[in-house]
């Protein structure tokens, strides 16, 4: 059953009219009267919540059938394994010695040496280090060297980062942003990222990435869109080049912009493509799962644009794509059918790209704008960039040890 269609929300006004009709009709019979007053009303009370509900429902595509809104059309299991976390302090964003980088010896400083960011560089005693084999999750801050924000920021680093064999290889990165008012706890705790990055990666469906997932929102309870508001926010200007810059700084990562990409769901999904489209020497590819392709304002946002309407253009991909000075691009695009509007867009989007680019659009025949349906959709979203980014030309991968990375020189 289609609950998202007007005719649900239509039967069920008109089912709650008739439970108001009812209880009016039967309100003086003598049988019961108190209990069956209290029981009309107190039911009559759930059909109005229940029909304003559907009704949202219907214009935001939250939850398209009835198995999708009892989660039993949730995604497919995470692998249950232990990633071991380490918690930094922040990273330097100019560290005398990038604090993974033991002379290329593989296991870095975090794992065996307090904390990443101290210089000089001096010696401490050994301790039992974070346990590698299904990557190693930082959880740290980075402050930006332009903006001065010091946010939260989770740096997943895979199994293969550790091994001998690849001490001197270059990895490619995934920046991931989040919906609102999603933070980097929910990548971790909903969707349980990291363990599914670790499955992924050791089944060999993933070639190993540096995954990075930073707070995007510098003014607490209040939707950046990931971009730099006049006068306000600075949020284009934190992930699309302060969180980069401090990452290359202190990971082992692929040359930019071929062997970095971003990824993100809802909002999230908006942000990645702008980003990628906005800063073309970071990024190479971007994936959205049920993201939108035009600037928008509303209560959580606030006046982002103050009037600039060519500000707002600027960040619209509908219209940046179609800018012919822009280098080809890789975009991966995801949407539930149930999504109505969103499936649409993200059709319209792909037909604006050139010949030039990659863009792959995957429609999920059921499922709406929530985390069953985006649960769904990630394994292949990260399959997808994944390949993309470890065949792009400057971030190739290949060796014995695993079918990623890229050598030091």
């Amino acid at each position: 059953m289609d609950i998202t269609s007007m005719w649900f929300v239509i039967g069920m006004a008109v089912a709650t009219a008739g439970t108001a009709f009812a209880t009016i009709w039967f309100w003086n019979r003598p049988t019961l009267q108190r209990t069956r007053r209290i029981c009309t009303l107190l039911f009559t009370q759930l059909m109005v919540t229940f029909t304003i509900l559907a009704a949202v429902n219907a214009q935001m595509y939250f939850y398209s059938t009835l198995s999708d809104l009892m989660h039993i059309a949730d995604g497919p299991p995470v692998p249950d394994v232990p990633v071991s976390t380490v918690k930094v302090k922040h990273l330097d964003p100019r560290p005398a010695v990038p604090f993974s980088d033991d002379n290329g010896n593989g296991l870095p400083l975090m794992v065996t040496k307090p904390p990443l960011t101290d210089q000089p560089r001096t010696r401490h005693p050994r301790r039992p280090g974070a346990d590698p084999k299904h990557g190693v999750l930082v959880n740290t801050t980075i402050q930006g060297t332009r903006t001065g924000y010091r946010l939260d920021t989770f740096v997943y680093l895979p199994a293969a980062y550790f091994t001998p064999d690849n001490a001197r290889t270059r990895f490619p990165v995934i920046q991931l942003t989040s919906g609102f008012p999603g933070t980097p706890d929910t990548w971790l705790r909903r969707m349980k990222v990291h363990q599914m990055l670790s499955g992924l990666m050791e089944s060999g469906r993933m070639p190993p990435a540096i995954v990075v997932i930073a707070a995007q929102n510098p003014i607490a309870g209040r939707d950046s869109e990931c971009v730099d508001a006049p006068g306000g926010a600075r949020a284009d200007t934190y992930l699309g080049q302060d969180v980069p810059d401090a990452i290359a700084a202190n990971f082992r990562t692929a040359p930019a912009p071929a062997g970095w990409g971003l990824l993100g769901y809802s909002t999230g999904g908006f942000c990645s493509v702008n980003l990628a489209l906005r800063h073309p020497d970071r990024y190479t590819a971007a994936a959205s799962l049920s993201g939108y392709f035009k600037a928008i304002t509303d209560v959580t946002t606030g006046d982002l644009y103050r009037g600039d309407d060519a500000l707002r253009r600027a960040n619209s991909p509908l219209h940046t794509i179609d800018d012919t000075r822009r280098p080809p691009v890789r975009m991966y695009l995801f949407a539930a059918k149930g999504e109505g509007k969103t499936a649409r867009e993200a059709r319209e989007f792909a037909r604006k790209l050139r010949p030039t680019d990659t863009v792959k659009v995957q429609i999920e025949p059921s499922g709406g704008h929530n985390f069953g349906t985006w649960a769904r959709g990630l394994p292949a979203a990260f399959e997808w960039l994944g390949r993309e980014l470890a065949s792009a030309p400057g971030g190739e991968v290949g060796g014995p040890a695993f079918a990623g990375g890229r050598p030091l020189h």
